[in-house]
């Protein structure tokens, strides 16, 4: 499984990776906002991107956005890391076809059976 791991944090961005290596995942790649990550998705699609909501330059949000008008990968699944869990940010992860999201702090059990379930 092809994941992209996509946080504004390094040490986020190393934790999850480490989080799913353990968990016996070997394809991730890295990157810190939805500019690398757009970048990263217009040489291969993945099976799975882990997100960030707040990141500078793109967010999580306009990510997923901008991926589901790919046709090639418009089927990749989505987890989003967020802080803010109101009704309406559910709502609006919900519209964009998001397969499930992790309210902040979170431990690296809870991603990775996440993950596990997505597989």
């Amino acid at each position: 499984m092809k994941i992209l791991i996509v946080d504004d944090t390094y040490f986020m961005r190393e934790l999850i990776s480490e989080s799913l290596q353990e968990r016996g995942f070997k394809e991730l790649t890295q990157a810190s906002n939805g500019e690398e990550a757009l970048k990263a998705m217009s040489a291969k699609c993945y099976d799975l991107i882990v997100t960030d909501w707040n990141m500078p330059k793109i967010n999580g949000l306009e990510l997923i956005k901008r991926m589901k008008k790919n046709p090639a990968c418009r089927h990749t699944k989505v987890i989003m890391l967020t802080g803010d869990t109101t009704p309406e940010k559910i709502l609006e992860m919900k519209e964009l076809g998001v397969n499930g999201y992790i309210s902040k702090p979170f431990t690296p059990e809870l991603l990775t059976d996440l993950v596990l379930k997505l597989a």
